[in-house]
């Protein structure tokens, strides 16, 4: 009886692309005064929060959030996060009360209208050119002397099903110690299991992030320092992982 399982799932996910497209028209006006009037990004990362907290909340996705240790808010930080599903964006922005911009593919700027905003209010990269991956790099640090906060998926992309945590770029970790801003690790515990991506699969329910520690890049130095914080990260997320895996 697994077809009505499926059919359970495919009709929540159409629900939630139906609450995406409907609620995304309505901001729409929104975005555009902040994004081409006022040009004001923090303005957009605000009402981001609450669009994204609308369309959990009305899909039946409600948020935990469990923080290691309360961090300074007037700080900016680099957020590290696991990438596994697409619904990893919204819980994000839902969950955290600060201003954060996310590292993007350039792929995503071709989706119209949405593009659009998307380009002005994010850091994009293409990965297949390294020009493109270090002005990106670039542009990342000048949102951080403006105030923002930026989110990485140091994965480089979502992951096979099978696959627990994949390697890690070492973008992120570059821009810490370069810039010497903190890493806030992100683990996203269970986005897999309620919005894979198998379209025809996921369910409503309680989804939980892990706020670790902030970690300070300037305790890494010498030749392997960036390798060195790079697999810090990526253990403390993997050993949270692991927890609920067992």
């Amino acid at each position: 009886m697994k077809w009505i399982g499926y059919l359970f799932s495919s009709l929540w996910r159409l629900w939630f692309l139906y609450l995406f497209l409907i609620t995304f028209i309505l901001v729409i006006p929104f975005l555009l005064f902040f994004t081409a009037v006022i040009k004001n990004n923090k303005k957009v990362c605000n009402l981001m929060r609450y669009w994204s907290r609308v369309i959990l909340w009305f899909s039946g996705l409600f948020y935990r959030i469990k923080y290691e240790e309360n961090f300074n808010k007037n700080e900016q930080y680099i957020f590290c996060a696991n990438h596994v599903s697409t619904l990893d964006i919204p819980l994000i922005s839902a969950a955290l009360t600060v201003p954060i911009l996310y590292i993007g593919k350039a792929e995503l700027v071709k989706i119209p209208i949405f593009g659009y905003f998307f380009k002005h209010n994010s850091v994009i990269v293409n990965r297949e050119k390294r020009k493109d991956s270090y002005q990106a790099f670039l542009n990342a640090g000048e949102k951080l002397e403006k105030g923002l906060n930026i989110c990485m998926f140091p994965e480089g992309g979502i992951p096979k099903a099978t696959t627990i945590l994949k390697k890690f770029k070492n973008g992120p970790f570059r821009l810490a110690l370069d810039r010497k801003i903190k890493i806030i690790p992100l683990t996203l515990i269970n986005n897999k299991s309620h919005f894979p991506q198998e379209y025809y699969k996921g369910y409503p329910g309680r989804v939980k992030i892990t706020v670790h520690k902030p970690v300070n890049p300037t305790s890494f130095y010498g030749e392997d320092s960036i390798k060195n914080l790079n697999n810090y990260i990526y253990n403390i997320i993997l050993n949270e992982l692991k927890k609920y895996e067992s």
